[in-house]
């Protein structure tokens, strides 16, 4: 990763004017799931100043007033599935944000970062324009709201400008007579980039009549957008397979006059009829997911004290970090990652160097009792903050129960992916007394085991939570 200036701001004020001070060079840091990725390209050009907005108090809260829904674009999409508020009155915002990624990307990832990003396959933003969502902006001149139907150009294009930051994401919540769904189709269960989805809501009067619809795609025309024929179709009429169908079939007309019929369109034009028909039904079905991990109630985020004046440029930072109940301090420049930092600086080699995109969950580490990825996480971001990894499991001499019972299972095999596998079930461990083996299965989702030992694996921590081996 190519050096850059850091800098990280304790306020909105101080962020907005080093973007005014470095735009159009300037990049915002929040979670860092893509940044990270992109900084690493060879095509960045050297010396990108770095604004990491992340101990911006303000930027991090979810908040009711009235029939609105405010949520800082900091807020992770972990916090987004575990928020009462947002699972009561945006429910397809929150099964969307539970399909991004991976349990390690949810935990760094940002709405906000996810709609600033703008790629096409974003998971949150077609629910938040089908709730009717928009974005606040604010610049060292001004202040600006923007619908966000009408906030992208086309694909990693905003409307937003080189000194403009989002601040505030304006969400009206979901009437009474409303019910709403999000599906997605990937190429696999988790970490899986959306190959195209649907968000829908729909109201009813009392007669169960459709009165207002609701339809937006994903990843199936070039901007985000409400497909008001169909939704034509729909309003007046009570639900049927038959009015699904033809909803589904007119949602695909549309596609294809927008794009044209490409190479793609044989395979698409079928299955997004039948994403839009899933999610209509859906609308109409009893509700019975159930999500023990998001069950607690809203969180409020643990934000960290700012590292260094917004006015000053760093190329190296000094951190004080708690590394398995340790107190660390080292200084490492501050394009160092903190997977990089705990090995080749602190010699904890047990965090294992993978793919370095957040894909295969070898380098997982707890942040704070949360698993990431410690290749998409920069060291300075640690700063005041507790970091477990492997070599922490072991007390006394003792190894950790999960330990034992991998050893039992020859839940191992070649040992590359074991250090992030352990550290994630740690974490499910300590939230949960009782598991099935899919909850273990999401779980783990985010690491990957190239020895495909999943079966050992799934025992080994279902014996340790249930204290028998999950059937």
């Amino acid at each position: 990763m190519r050096a850059f200036d850091y800098f990280a701001p304790g306020s909105t004020e101080e962020a907005c004017a080093l973007l005014g001070q470095y735009a159009p060079g300037a990049r915002i840091l929040a979670g860092g799931t893509d940044l990270l990725i992109e900084l690493r390209r060879s095509s960045v050009r050297a010396f990108t100043p770095i604004i990491d907005i992340c101990r911006i108090e303000d930027l991090c809260k979810i908040k009711e007033d009235g029939e609105i829904l405010s949520i800082g674009p900091l807020t992770t999409h972990s916090e987004i599935v575990r928020s009462a508020k947002i699972r009561k009155s945006a429910t397809l915002l929150s099964r969307a944000a539970s399909t991004v990624g991976s349990p390690q990307i949810r935990n760094l990832g940002t709405i906000g970062g996810n709609i600033m990003n703008a790629a096409a396959c974003a998971d949150t933003v077609p629910p938040l324009i089908a709730l009717g969502a928009s974005v606040k902006l604010r610049s060292v001149k001004q202040w600006r709201e923007v619908l966000l139907q009408d906030f992208f150009v086309r694909p990693y294009q905003t409307k937003a400008g080189p000194d403009e930051l989002l601040t505030e994401i304006i969400v009206p919540k979901l009437p009474a007579n409303a019910r709403s769904a999000f599906v997605k189709l990937g190429r696999r269960n988790a970490l899986s980039i959306a190959r195209l989805s649907v968000a829908a809501v729909l109201g009813f009067d009392s007669a169960g009549r459709i009165t207002e619809a609701r339809i937006v795609p994903g990843a199936a025309l070039p901007v985000w957008q409400r497909i008001l024929p169909a939704e034509q179709l729909l309003v007046g009429n009570k639900p049927s397979d038959g009015l699904f169908r033809a909803a589904g079939k007119k949602v695909a007309e549309v596609m294809i006059q927008q794009t044209g019929r490409r190479w793609s369109t044989e395979y698409k034009e079928p299955v997004i009829a039948v994403l839009v028909r899933r999610a209509l039904d859906q609308c109409i079905s009893p509700d019975t997911t159930t999500d023990r991990t998001a069950m607690s109630g809203d969180t409020k985020p643990e934000r960290r004290p700012q590292i260094f004046p917004a006015s000053s440029a760093n190329r190296l930072s000094t951190i004080r970090v708690t590394i398995n109940g340790k107190i660390r301090i080292v200084t490492v420049p501050a394009n160092r990652t903190l997977l990089r930092m705990l090995r080749e600086d602190l010699g904890f080699t047990g965090t294992k160097c993978g793919c370095e995109i957040g894909e295969c969950g070898a380098c997982t580490v707890l942040l704070d009792g949360e698993p990431v990825n410690a290749c998409l996480v920069l060291a300075p971001q640690v700063h005041g903050r507790k970091v477990e990894t492997v070599e922490g499991l072991m007390m006394d001499g003792q190894l950790h129960p999960l330990q034992e019972s991998f050893m039992d299972h020859d839940a191992a095999h070649c040992g590359f992916c074991t250090p992030g596998m352990l550290m994630s079930a740690k974490s499910f461990i300590d939230k949960h007394s009782r598991a099935d083996r899919n909850e273990i299965r999401s779980a783990i989702s985010g690491n990957l085991c190239r020895c495909t030992g999943y079966i050992q694996i799934v025992d080994a921590i279902g014996d340790v939570i249930n204290k028998e081996t999950v059937r």
